[in-house]
C-alpha cells in the first residue's frame, strides 16, 4: 500500500464544500464562514463572521431558533423553513459539536430543490440538462418535419376542397411544432450573450411597442419609472424578450376582465446581490429593479415552485416555455428574476434584479 505524502488544508476542503458551513463558538458566534455560505446568505465572510449564529439563521419554529443556542446534543432536522431577505426556502440542517471540542459546533445548511428560491441561487443543474437535450435533437426533428410539410402542401394541390382542409391541418401542426421545438432550443443554449450597457426605459417603451401591435385589446398600463437610474449592463435583445414574456403573461392574466391593469414600475435597491463564480469569486451588485404587476387571478399554490420550469402553465393553449425562457436569458445576463404573489393586494409581481453598467462590470 503507497504512504499519503501529502492532503489538502482542512481549511481547503471547508471552502470546496458546495453548502453552507458556519462553525460556531461558545458564544454562538460566527467564527468560520466557507465560500457558498457567502453566496447563499448574500453577504460577505467579513459580515458574515463575528456575528450571532442566531442573527443569521432564523427559523419559522420557535423551537428550532432556541435549540441554535441551547447547545444540548447534536441537531439534525429537514424541510425546516429558514427566513431570508429573499423570502422564506426550506433547507435541511444539521449542527454537531467538535471533536474534544463540545463547545464549539460546526453547522451544514442544505438548501431543499437546489434552493432555486433564494436569490443567490437559482441553477438547477439536472434541469439545465433537460433544457439542453432539445437543442441536440431539434435539428435531426426539423428534417423530417420539413419533408411532412413540403409532402402535405404538394397533396394539397391534388386534391378536393374538403380534403384540402385536413392539408391545412397538416401543415398549421407542422409549423405549430417546428416553433415549439425553436424555443426549446433557445431554452438549450449554453453560450454567454454579448453584453453592453443599456438604458432599461428605453427597452420597455419597445416591448411595449411590440406588444401594442401584437394584441388588439390592451389592458390599462401605469408606469411609474425613476427617472435617474444608471444604465444597466445586459443583452438588450434578450432583455426586450424578457419584458414581452413577462408582460405577455400579465396580459393573458387579465383577459376579460375590465378593472385589469399592469403596473411597471422601476427603482434603486440595495439589496439585490448574485454570487458568479466566473468573476473572481466575488459578489455582483444587482441595484436596478424592474417590477412588473398585475391584478389578475394570480398562479395556482401547487405549481409556484416549478413556475419557471419547462412545460408548466396555467394556460390551456400555453406550452409553459415562457418563464423558462426568461429565466434563462436572465441568469446569462447575470441577473435574476423573483416571483411573488400578494393575496390581500390580490397582485402577481415578477421582479427583476439587474447590475449597472459601470466599473468592473462594463469592463
Amino acid at each position: 500500500m503507497s504512504q499519503i505524502t501529502h492532503r489538502p488544508e482542512y481549511s481547503q476542503m471547508l471552502a470546496s464544500i458546495a453548502v453552507p458551513v458556519l462553525l460556531i463558538s461558545p458564544d454562538h458566534l460566527i467564527t468560520y464562514a466557507n465560500d457558498a455560505s457567502e453566496a447563499f446568505f448574500g453577504r460577505s465572510r467579513r459580515r458574515l463572521e463575528g456575528h450571532r449564529i442566531d442573527e443569521a439563521l432564523i427559523f419559522e419554529s420557535e423551537r428550532m431558533n432556541a435549540a441554535l443556542l441551547a447547545r444540548e446534543g447534536d441537531i439534525s432536522a429537514q424541510d425546516m423553513e429558514l427566513k431570508t431577505p429573499y423570502g422564506v426556502i426550506m433547507v435541511d440542517i444539521n449542527i454537531s459539536a467538535v471533536a474534544k471540542e463540545p463547545d464549539w459546533r460546526i453547522a451544514v445548511i442544505s438548501p431543499r430543490n437546489g434552493g432555486r428560491e433564494h436569490i443567490g441561487d437559482q441553477r438547477d443543474s439536472g434541469q439545465q440538462q433537460a433544457m439542453g437535450a432539445p437543442a441536440i435533437l431539434g435539428h435531426e426533428i426539423k428534417n423530417p418535419l420539413a419533408g411532412i410539410k413540403g409532402a402535405a402542401q404538394l397533396l394539397a394541390r391534388q386534391v378536393d376542397e374538403k380534403s384540402r382542409a385536413l392539408t391545412e391541418l397538416i401543415v398549421n401542426e407542422v409549423d405549430r411544432i417546428a416553433r415549439l421545438l425553436d424555443q426549446m432550443q433557445k431554452l438549450g443554449r449554453s453560450e454567454r450573450p454579448e453584453l453592453a450597457p443599456a438604458n432599461i426605459h428605453l427597452l420597455i417603451e419597445r416591448a411595449i411597442r411590440s406588444l401594442r401591435a401584437a394584441n388588439r385589446a390592451m389592458p390599462e398600463i401605469s408606469i411609474n419609472y425613476d427617472p435617474s437610474l444608471p444604465d444597466v449592463y445586459i443583452d438588450a435583445d434578450g432583455m426586450v424578450q424578457v419584458l414581452i414574456n413577462l408582460l405577455q403573461n400579465a396580459i393573458d392574466a387579465l383577459h376579460g376582465r375590465l378593472d385589469g391593469v399592469i403596473g411597471i414600475s422601476t427603482r434603486y435597491v440595495m439589496s439585490g446581490a448574485l454570487r458568479d463564480t466566473d468573476i473572481d469569486r466575488r459578489a455582483i451588485k444587482l441595484p436596478v429593479e424592474i417590477a412588473i404587476s398585475d391584478n389578475g387571478a394570480g398562479v395556482p399554490d401547487h405549481i409556484v415552485d416549478e413556475l419557471f420550469s419547462p412545460f408548466v402553465t396555467t394556460k390551456r393553449d400555453g406550452q409553459g416555455l415562457g418563464l423558462a425562457i426568461v429565466r434563462k436569458l436572465v441568469q446569462q445576463m447575470n441577473s435574476r428574476v423573483l416571483f411573488e404573489r400578494d393575496h390581500a393586494l390580490g397582485q402577481t409581481t415578477f421582479r427583476l434584479l439587474l447590475p449597472v453598467a459601470s466599473g468592473k462590470a462594463s469592463e
